[in-house]
C-alpha cells in the first residue's frame, strides 16, 4: 500500500469518528447511512474474520459481537484509538503485508480498499485466495460505475466548493465496479454489488 497515505491517517485519526457521523459537510454524503451500512456488512461475515484497515474500530466492534476477529491497521494513530475502543490487539500491517495467518473464513474491509492501486488490489485478492480456502469477501467502499459517473461526482463536488473532497477523489484509487467484479470473478467468485449511497457500494463475493 502506498505509504504516503500514512500522513493522511496521522492527521485524520482524531477527527475520523466525527467525520463519519456526518459533521464534515464535504464528506456528509460519503457517509450517509454509515451506521446501517456497517450493520449490514457485519451480517454478511462468516467464521473467523480478517479485517483490513480497521481504522478506529467501528466495523470491528460489530464483528466482535459474533465472530473471532483478526484486526489489521497500518496507522499507529488509528490503531491506538481502535485498541482503546475494542480492548483487543490490533496488528500492524496492510492489505499486502500482514502476519502469517490461518483459518480465515471472511476477508472484510470498509472505506479502505481504495488505498490500493488496481494492480495492488488484484495482487491482494490473489494472495488471500492462495492463502486461505475460499475466503468470502465483503467490501464496502467508494466505487464508480463508469468514468462518466466518476466525473459527474467530481463535477458535483466542485460545484459545491468541496475542494478537500475533490482533492481526495483525484488522489485516491477509487475503482470502477466492473474492475472489482472482474478481479473477483477471475478468482472463481460469484459477485453481488449493491449501491448504498451516492458514493459507496457493498460487494459480497462467495465461492
Amino acid at each position: 500500500m502506498n505509504l504516503p497515505f500514512m500522513d493522511i491517517f496521522k492527521d485524520w485519526a482524531k477527527d475520523y469518528d466525527t467525520t463519519v457521523e456526518g459533521h464534515d459537510e464535504q464528506y456528509h454524503e460519503v457517509f450517509i447511512g454509515y451506521e446501517q451500512m456497517l450493520d449490514e456488512v457485519a451480517l454478511h461475515v462468516e467464521g473467523t474474520v480478517l479485517e483490513f484497515g480497521v481504522g478506529t474500530g467501528n466495523l470491528s466492534n460489530r464483528i466482535l459481537k459474533g465472530h473471532p476477529l483478526i484486526a489489521i491497521e497500518p496507522s499507529p494513530e488509528m490503531r491506538k484509538i481502535a485498541v482503546e475502543k475494542l480492548g483487543i490487539d490490533v496488528l500492524e500491517g496492510d492489505f499486502l503485508r500482514y502476519p502469517d495467518l490461518s483459518n480465515v473464513a471472511t476477508v472484510v474491509s470498509s472505506y479502505a480498499f481504495h488505498h490500493l492501486t488496481d494492480s495492488e488490489k488484484a495482487t491482494a485478492i490473489g494472495q488471500y485466495v492462495e492463502g486461505w480456502e475460499h475466503p468470502k469477501f465483503v467490501l464496502l467502499d467508494t466505487m464508480f460505475e463508469s468514468p462518466a459517473a466518476r466525473q459527474d461526482i467530481i463535477d458535483w463536488a466542485t460545484s459545491k466548493g468541496y475542494s478537500d473532497l475533490v482533492e481526495d477523489l483525484n488522489r485516491e484509487y477509487y475503482p470502477y465496479t466492473s474492475t472489482i467484479r472482474s478481479m473477483l470473478e477471475a478468482n472463481g467468485y460469484n459477485v453481488t454489488m449493491t449501491q448504498k449511497n451516492k458514493f459507496v457500494w457493498l460487494v459480497i463475493a462467495t465461492k
